[in-house]
């Protein structure tokens, strides 16, 4: 049996408790297993910089180990979703030498990977504004979900610059090569409606009913089976950059793992016994 100091929580020590106080996010845990992570700093247009880069990753690594939570949102407060990178921030940045900046980059890179990564859905709702590192922000989630009057939009070029944290990279499958181009080399917006047409987003919603919209649509992942989401997002994201028979291998070692779990059983009883699934994640 492991030695670890525990929280009483009874996650690992270190970890941050259901009390942690923060200066650019707020975070809750909602007794339906959804954790909300609300970007807090809407005199900013809920810009991040290195404290809320930090703030985000501690979340995520949080989210990671809980039980008490099996989904993750992330929205902003106020009328924007996320500006990207505050721009005071990046006079700071900018002029760092040539290995710290690619440092301070990095620590940007990792926290939307370790979203992307996490074996939990993370839902982006996307409230209002959503530009650059925003945008960048809202792809390493699995689902998007906006309300009416979100804007994407991609404003590097017109600091010329380009949108270097992961929007070339992960958008090109997801909206195709024509798309992107359009984003990023004309900086030009894309609204709600056509994000949803594009394949950007998943379900738009009047603001009014944005939250209530996006808890739906989260309890509904809540009560899906978590090992299998987990497995199944870990081989998706994979897959866009294997070989499709590396892709085939990668699906029969997931399930080959599935198939014994407490989860699978339940699954199957449940489907015989025609009721609902019970997932305990095991």
């Amino acid at each position: 049996m492991s030695n670890a100091r525990m929280t009483k929580e009874g996650l690992p020590a270190g970890f941050l408790d259901q009390t942690e106080t923060f200066a650019t996010i707020k975070f809750e845990v909602r007794a339906d297993k959804i954790g909300v992570l609300t970007l807090n700093r809407p005199d900013k247009l809920n810009a991040f910089d290195e404290t809320m880069i930090r703030e985000i990753r501690q979340v995520v690594w949080r989210a990671n180990f809980d039980d008490a939570i099996r989904v993750l949102m992330i929205t902003g407060a106020g009328r924007a979703f996320c500006s990207g990178r505050d721009i005071i921030g990046l006079d700071y940045e900018n002029n760092l030498p040539t290995s710290q900046y690619r440092a301070y980059v990095r620590a940007n890179h990792e926290m939307f990977d370790e979203i992307e990564a996490i074996e939990k859905p993370v839902v982006a709702v996307v409230n209002g504004i959503c530009a650059g590192g925003g945008v960048e922000m809202a792809v390493a989630c699995d689902f998007r979900i906006a309300a009416t009057g979100a804007e994407f939009v991609l404003t590097e070029n017109k600091l010329g610059v380009l949108p270097a944290s992961g929007a070339c990279s992960r958008m090109i499958q997801l909206i195709g090569m024509g798309r992107l181009k359009e984003m990023v080399m004309a900086a030009l917006p894309v609204g709600a409606a056509r994000a949803e047409a594009i394949g950007l987003v998943h379900r738009v919603f009047e603001p009014a009913k944005l939250m209530d919209g996006a808890f739906e649509f989260a309890r509904m992942l809540v009560d899906r089976a978590p090992l299998a989401m987990g497995v199944a997002k870990h081989i998706i994201n994979t897959c866009q950059n294997v070989d499709t028979e590396t892709g085939r291998i990668l699906e029969r070692l997931g399930q080959s793992i599935l198939i014994r779990s407490q989860d699978a059983r339940e699954g199957m009883t449940a489907f015989r016994e025609k009721r609902a699934p019970k997932f305990r994640g095991a």
